[in-house]
């Protein structure tokens, strides 16, 4: 998981600065002012442990890449600082003072930031009437109404009905494109049109759009559920950090399923909290030895015993010599004692006490 690291100010509210409220935030979408409010807020009382991006994702209903889209804009626009400390730990920090004073921010970040990707273009506003003669004049949008009450398994409501036409007069996806979409977000009981509507947006944000690159889409994303699912974390968001591990491990080291999965299980008994990273180690380590199957594990296996059981001490009968637990007392002296004159003295001994000796 991704995580970010802030400092606590320890107050009972929170401080807005004015020249955000004036400059900044008419100018900007409700979902990227949500995010800048929300974790404003979490900065000054961080919960035990960090800010989870994908707790903060969940609060508000937004997918990851649209998070950190947000994140991105205000880093852009320098209202704040975020930055990649590590591959699953971000730092957050937000300015107090207005970067339109900040003589390092440069026209050219000023432009960068104007150009907004799809995702944050306005969907557009049809009345009911536009939606009944769309209805009425395309069987395949009436179908896609069909479509999608089957896969919710409720009547879809006129507000449903805009946002379904949006997919294909605003974002410009092909219906079989949208059933594909609307079953893939029932697959995974998220049947909330707006889950669906941001799903949509993320979808062609990254390029997909047709169904066969939906569909390749989905096999990659299910490869990947199947590792972290191997690892205990079960989560319906794959991160850019998950990606570029996972791809690494498919494309450049070339290994299959089956070798992820035994690095996965190799992880879980060997590790408290086994991670992508300590799998990670253990793939690198097998493609620097040539892996390529199963059997090249079980060889590497094989040759780490053997090595081990050399390391052991070996006496010339090639029996490993026991431990001496009482070498201790060895090192003491032997008695040459006289076992004869003792007796002969101790009987002396008797004679004189019997005769009143001494």
């Amino acid at each position: 998981m991704a995580y970010i690291k802030s400092h606590n100010f320890s107050t009972d509210f929170v401080q807005i600065p004015e020249w955000f409220i004036t400059d900044y935030m008419p100018k900007a979408q409700g979902g990227y002012t949500k995010v800048y409010l929300y974790l404003l807020a979490l900065t000054h009382n961080p919960p035990e442990g960090g800010i989870c991006l994908e707790d903060v994702c969940k609060s508000l209903d937004m997918l990851y890449s649209e998070l950190i889209q947000a994140l991105k804009y205000w880093d852009e626009l320098k209202v704040l600082s975020f930055k990649e400390e590590s591959e699953e730990c971000f730092e957050l920090n937000f300015f107090s003072l207005n970067p339109s004073t900040n003589p390092k921010v440069t026209a050219s970040t000023s432009s960068a930031v104007s150009q907004k990707p799809i995702i944050g273009q306005t969907r557009p506003e049809y009345s009911i009437d536009e939606i009944n003669l769309y209805k009425d004049n395309s069987h395949d949008f009436s179908n896609l109404v069909r479509v999608a009450e089957r896969y919710l398994g409720r009547l879809i409501s006129f507000t449903d009905q805009k946002i379904l036409y949006s997919f294909y007069d605003w974002l410009h996806m092909p219906f079989d494109l949208i059933e594909y979409l609307i079953e893939y977000c029932a697959s995974m009981n998220r049947t909330g049109m707006h889950y669906i509507e941001k799903v949509a947006i993320n979808w062609v944000d990254e390029g997909i759009l047709t169904l066969e690159q939906a569909k390749a889409k989905m096999a990659a994303d299910k490869r990947y559920f199947k590792i972290l699912n191997a690892l205990g974390a079960s989560r319906n968001t794959i991160t850019p950090t998950d990606k570029k591990y996972m791809s690494k491990w498919f494309d450049t080291y070339k290994f299959s399923m089956d070798i992820i999965l035994t690095a996965c299980n190799r992880a879980i008994t060997q590790a408290n909290k086994p991670s992508l990273n300590y799998v990670d180690s253990i793939l690198t380590s097998w493609y620097n030895e040539k892996v390529k199957t199963l059997d090249d594990i079980a060889k590497l296996d094989q040759v780490f015993e053997s090595k081990k059981i050399l390391a052991q001490p070996v006496n010339q009968g090639g029996v490993t010599p026991l431990p001496n637990k009482v070498a201790k007392f060895n090192t003491m002296d032997s008695h040459d004692w006289d076992f004869d004159e003792i007796e002969k003295l101790e009987r002396e001994y008797i004679e004189r006490k019997l005769n009143g000796g001494s």
